[in-house]
């Protein structure tokens, strides 16, 4: 039996509150290595308890049997609705399935619970079948529940912890992650159309494809992999079958154990690569898409991004697969040969928004404004965050602009003149309070406005201000929002009980 850990079973109370609630559609967003399938499994035998069937959907292929060893491992009797090896009946407590076999033959009509996984993959026989059964109760899982229109279909989010939370509990591992090349590959993707994709709107993989297919940049990607990769076991994710054998056949020349794997790679043999990467005899795996999702080998320590992408989504999911722990693991290396975390940030700074309702734009549910600007160590490529001025990969500071002239609030003033210190006093105070108020669980740009006042009796910060990135609050500023906040709250609790 797989027991729970608290988070899990905090999971599973909330489910069952929306449940009371009259939610017959929700999601349970939870980050990968956050256990969804033991929590799955944990639900069906809940629901076995009081005699009821349940049914699991996944959208792979390869995820059928990586499931039901899972649901096996519970005690429960497992049926299959999958192609050639369908096997089932009203005797078994949950039948795993495949979308696209329900999509052909249809699903069983007994089952009372419907559980599918990586929900934010919505297929329309998905939309069918939950139209169809519009009386039984379904239970959407995924990582990144960032789909558009995803909360046209359910109307209840629960929230598990963030990666940032399981990572500093030991459930993840953290990454350190290099960037090289990104002003390079950001003047490539300029000419790249986008549209639609399966990903949700991101580049268009044959533009893409011919953009990043160069002999360049792929002989950059398997130099940088010598110099920093540290020959960990690692995983790359191209753009396509064409891209990805190049990468193979360069390390290959170079000497370097690897192999391209994708959807049309025989079962044998890609349990024979798989196998290879398991005992080290393989050091890379280079693929398309089949590592992205449901790729159950938590070995890799170093994670290859060649292919761009506009969708958060697709980004969470590749970085996924390198944050998971291991036996003898203790952090990821991330090389960014596509500018993906400059873009998107790195795992920890991923946090489940709100379920989108479609009536956005469709280039996804964040507004662009909304996410941190990150940069590359101009010395080592390291991904720095924002007020971050030193490089945490090689302890070089990041270059300051060195200028006789100071810039605050639209203004060039000369440098040392006491008013224009002044302003940039209370503009790096506005910037700290900015920065505080966006990484809360409160994030109103109003809030950083009423604390600035408090500190400069008053007087209101410049407008032109509140579109300026914000910056991490010293340790001395840190101290007083903190004090300040607390005091507005104890403020606010005596009023409501006056």
């Amino acid at each position: 039996m797989l027991e729970l850990y608290p988070h899990q079973a905090t999971c599973i109370d909330e489910l069952r509150e929306g449940i009371r609630q009259g939610h017959k559609r929700q999601v349970l967003g939870l980050a990968t290595g956050g256990g969804k399938t033991v929590v799955a499994s944990h639900i069906a035998v809940g629901a076995v308890a009081k005699s009821k069937r349940v049914l699991f959907i996944v959208d792979r292929i390869e995820l059928v049997s990586q499931a039901a060893r899972t649901f096996h491992a519970m005690g429960l009797r497992v049926g299959i609705l999958q192609g050639e090896f369908t096997s089932y009946s009203p005797e078994d407590d949950i039948i795993v399935a495949s979308i696209q076999t329900i999509a052909k033959r249809s699903a069983p009509d007994w089952v009372q619970l419907i559980i599918i996984d990586e929900c934010h993959i919505l297929h329309g026989a998905h939309i069918k079948l939950m139209e169809s059964w519009n009386a039984l109760p379904f239970i959407g899982l995924s990582a990144t529940p960032l789909r558009k229109g995803l909360g046209k279909y359910f109307t209840n989010l629960v929230r598990g912890p963030s990666v940032r939370e399981l990572t500093e509990r030991g459930f993840l591992v953290p990454v350190n992650a290099f960037a090289p090349g990104a002003d390079h590959i950001s003047a490539i993707l300029a000419d790249v159309s986008a549209g639609t994709t399966t990903h949700g709107y991101d580049y268009t993989e044959s533009a893409l494809g011919d953009a990043m297919n160069r002999k360049e940049l792929v002989g950059d990607i398997v130099a940088t992999w010598k110099k920093n990769g540290e020959n960990r076991p690692t995983l790359c994710f191209a753009v396509n079958i064409a891209h990805s054998k190049a990468i193979a056949a360069e390390f290959e020349a170079d000497g370097v154990a690897v192999a391209h794997i994708d959807a049309y790679t025989k079962r044998d043999e890609r349990k024979r690569m798989i196998a290879g990467f398991r005992d080290g005899s393989i050091k890379i795996l280079s693929s398309v898409n089949v590592l992205g999702i449901g790729f159950d080998v938590p070995d890799a320590a170093c994670l290859i991004l060649a292919r761009p992408t506009l969708s958060e989504s697709l980004h969470m999911q590749q970085m996924g697969r390198g944050i998971r722990t291991a036996p003898g693991k203790n952090d990821c290396i991330i090389l960014d040969h596509a500018a993906n975390t400059l873009k998107h940030g790195l795992p920890i700074h991923f946090e489940v928004p709100d379920l989108d309702d479609g009536k956005g734009d469709e280039r996804g549910t964040r507004k662009a404004k909304e996410k941190p600007k990150f940069i590359a160590c101009s010395e080592c490529g390291g991904v720095m965050e924002p007020g971050q001025f030193t490089c945490p990969s090689c302890g070089i500071d990041r270059p300051r602009r060195a200028s006789t002239v100071q810039t605050v609030d639209g203004e060039l003033v000369a440098f040392g003149n006491r008013d224009a210190d002044e302003r940039a006093d209370k503009l790096n105070w506005y910037l700290a309070m900015l920065w505080t108020v966006r990484n809360s669980s409160n994030p109103k740009d109003g809030i950083a406005y009423h604390l600035f006042m408090a500190k400069f009796k008053g007087e209101k910060p410049a407008w032109a201000w509140k579109d300026l990135t914000p910056v991490q609050p010293t340790p001395e500023q840190a101290r007083w929002i903190r004090g300040e906040q607390q005091r507005r709250r104890i403020a606010w609790i005596k009023s409501r009980a006056a």
